[in-house]
């Protein structure tokens, strides 16, 4: 227990916690207070610090993505589990046809199977619907062009975590890639707007006076 707490990371309530929970299977008894523990469960256990610590999904969640690994369920459901797991129940919006209209165009155009009663459906609709709400028709004539690169950033993802030894270390990949990936990506884009800025003559980081703003 010692070890299996020094290499995850986790305390060993934690770790006594997540067994009695039934999250983590027990070890082999060698003893009336011993047990051996192995790479499975150490993976496991690296999995649910990805989901809890990570996430910061409930536990309840976490049980159902664990389940779902643990129960054989197929690659694609346990990712999908995952995935609304991830997303979480998003606020319907107000009707808006010409959004429902628009995104079913783009993910047809773009060929993806996609699941309406997703969660991920519902908070791409709720974007285009904010987007039109605000009257940002610069952005909304674009959706095509986001999706485009939408699909490049998720084929990158799942082409990351398909060489994963085993499903716990997948989905772990997908939970640390959508979590962490967010704030690179944005940052990233930031850059990259920087640089494209150029292009319209001023330096991104230059006042409306052209000195340099926030520099020190």
């Amino acid at each position: 227990m010692a070890e299996l707490s020094r290499r995850s990371g986790l305390a060993v309530p934690t770790i006594k916690y997540y067994l009695r929970e039934g999250l983590l299977q027990p070890g082999r008894r060698t003893g009336v207070n011993q047990a051996v523990y192995d790479v499975p469960h150490l993976e496991r256990l690296r999995l649910i610090r990805a989901l809890a610590k990570v996430a910061g999904l409930p536990l309840h969640t976490i049980r159902e993505v664990v389940r779902a690994v643990g129960d054989g369920s197929t690659v694609l459901d346990t990712l999908a589990i995952t995935q609304d797991a991830l997303v979480g129940a998003v606020e319907p919006e107000p009707s808006d046809p010409g959004a429902e209209a628009l995104l079913a165009r783009v993910i047809e155009a773009r060929g993806w199977r996609a699941h309406p009663a997703s969660p991920a459906y519902a908070a791409a609709l709720r974007a285009v619907a904010e987007l039109r709400a605000e009257d940002l028709t610069m952005l909304v004539d674009h959706l095509e062009d986001y999706a485009r690169a939408a699909d490049e950033v998720g084929r990158i993802d799942v082409e990351a975590v398909g060489g994963a030894d085993d499903l716990d270390e997948m989905i772990r990949g997908v939970v640390l890639g959508s979590v962490l990936r967010r704030p690179l990506l944005d940052a990233l884009v930031l850059l990259a707007q920087q640089h494209h800025a150029g292009a319209l003559g001023r330096d991104p980081g230059e006042g409306a006076d052209g000195h340099p703003r926030g520099r020190r």
